[in-house]
């Protein structure tokens, strides 16, 4: 009886450092699975000329999707002084929109969202040094290769849409776009880019966008 006593205390024994050893690696499989979920949460990129209705299709998606939403004008206005100190006396003057100053920013904003369900982007990034900043913390983060909607709208349909407002300006901006745009390829080699025609009325627009998404999401 001793021994059949003893047998089991020494079974115990065995069993306990095995017991543990399954209740410190369950967190750790637990942690790992969560991260590896994280990564797969999609990130969906807006891009397009002025006027091609990127902030009424951020609207739409982020009704749809319930993804964070992160828009250059908020960047803009969480710290106004980093960009204000791009115009002292002595430095080139910077597009706002275009400034580097904002990937401090996004990275900020960034690592206080909640992007469980998604994250949507609206006119960030808009440059490559944005993007080559935008793909190394995608990196580091592992967040999910990105989705790209491109809004097409032609050059002259921008000029149309937006008749009456400081035409150098418009130019301006329209060169500013295609300059920092039409290589999204080389920015994002990662990346899904989708074009979508951007030409029609905004619910024919979100029609196409929530078809790509719909798609990009069953993958």
């Amino acid at each position: 009886m001793k021994s059949v006593r003893n047998s089991v205390a020494a079974g115990s024994s065995a069993w306990l450092p095995a017991r543990l050893w399954l209740c410190l690696l369950f967190p750790a499989i637990f942690l790992g699975t969560a991260a590896a979920q994280s990564a797969e949460k999609p990130i969906v990129i807006l891009v397009g000329p002025p006027s091609s209705g990127k902030s009424t299709q951020s609207e739409l998606i982020q009704k749809r999707y319930d993804f964070s939403l992160i828009t250059r004008e908020q960047l803009m206005q969480d710290d106004p002084s980093v960009l204000a100190r791009q115009k002292s006396s002595g430095i080139n003057a910077v597009e706002p929109r275009m400034d580097p100053a904002l990937n401090g920013l996004f990275l900020k904003r960034l690592d206080k969202t909640d992007i469980r369900k998604g994250l949507l982007l609206d006119g960030y990034p808009a440059t490559k040094d944005h993007g080559d900043f935008f793909t190394k913390v995608g990196r580091e983060k592992g967040l999910a290769r990105p989705l790209i909607l491109k809004l097409e709208l032609s050059d002259a349909k921008v000029r149309e849409r937006l008749k009456g407002q400081d035409s150098a300006q418009i130019e301006q901006d329209l060169k500013d776009y295609h300059r920092e745009t039409d290589f999204l390829s080389s920015y994002f080699p990662e990346a899904n880019i989708v074009k979508i025609n951007a030409d029609k009325k905004p619910d024919s627009v979100f029609d196409e966008i929530r078809k790509v998404i719909d798609k990009h999401l069953k993958r």
